[in-house]
């Protein structure tokens, strides 16, 4: 999401569900590669949460927030300016995010819209390539091998963290 490279990282896994064989809450503190931080946090034991999927990003300008379980809208809040809320469908986005908008504002869009916009630029690429037209780097937005070797990677580094009392890891 913001293009930053994990550089190591301290986490905690916990299981307080008796029976369960993975843990049901982690808490990983992440260092980049560009000196920033940043905190994950996943639960199945968050009460009164249903998914709960947030992300926040700090700049040092601004920030933005988005909640899966109000997704059509995205919070911008400057330092110097009043917070806008900025509705999917409606107000106006990036080109490349507004062709990820299936449904018109005021309808929405869900779980299978989200995988369906996966395999969309996948299928763009592949017929592409099958057509011999030239593949440009906006082309290449979906998720490849490198970024799946990149999330089990992560995964292991943050179980020997734990194994290790939240010892800091490095990624590399």
């Amino acid at each position: 999401m913001t293009g930053l490279t994990i550089k190591r990282l301290s986490a905690r896994l916990d299981t307080f569900v008796d029976g369960r064989i993975l843990d049901d809450n982690a808490a990983m503190m992440i260092e980049y590669d560009s000196g920033a931080k940043g905190l994950y946090w996943c639960s199945q034991i968050a009460v009164g949460n249903d998914n709960g999927l947030r992300v926040r990003i700090f700049g040092s300008k601004a920030s933005i927030e988005w909640a899966q379980e109000n997704p059509n809208y995205l919070k911008i809040s400057y330092l110097d300016q009043p917070t806008q809320i900025i509705s999917r469908g409606r107000d106006g986005l990036y080109p490349g995010a507004e062709e990820f908008s299936r449904v018109p504002s005021g309808h929405p869009e869900g779980y299978f819209e989200a995988f369906a916009n996966i395999y969309k630029p996948f299928i763009s690429y592949l017929m592409k390539k099958k057509q011999g037209d030239p593949i440009l780097p906006e082309d290449e937005d979906f998720p490849k091998a490198e970024q799946g070797e990149s999330g089990v990677k992560f995964i292991e580094k943050c179980v020997e963290s734990s194994k290790n009392n939240a010892a800091w890891v490095d990624l590399k």
